[in-house]
């Protein structure tokens, strides 16, 4: 009996995936001259790859990372929804908040203090 339950299960999984395999008609929206193009110039980029000097493959892989931080950078400000500039503007705010005169060490909290205080204040 746990024989015939072992291969009921199994031929379920093998019939499950057969059928999904079997459901694989995605449409493609490339040609097949597009896709004999596009075989060629990787053809061509891979025997140019293969002709360049250590010097030349350095410079290629600089020149690419420059290229990729590039876009990245460009996509983080179509993502940006104002938080540096908002943190920006904190930064000045907090710059200008500081820039309020001091007390003299000593004089807080004193008589004096108070005194001075209460004319500010028109008391």
């Amino acid at each position: 009996m746990n024989k015939l339950l072992v291969a009921l299960i199994a031929a379920a999984f093998a019939f499950a995936s057969l059928s999904a395999l079997a459901d694989d008609k995605t449409p493609t929206k490339i040609t097949v001259e597009e896709q004999a193009k596009l075989k060629a110039e990787a053809a061509d980029k891979k025997a140019a790859d293969v002709k360049m000097t250590k010097e030349e493959r350095a410079a290629a892989r600089k020149a690419a990372n420059i290229k990729k931080r590039a876009d990245e950078s460009r996509m983080e400000k179509i993502g940006d929804t104002g938080s540096q500039l908002k943190a920006a503007e904190d930064t000045k705010a907090t710059a200008a908040s500081k820039m309020a005169p001091t007390p003299a060490k000593g004089t807080l909290n004193t008589p004096e203090a108070e005194k001075a205080m209460q004319k500010q204040k028109g008391q």
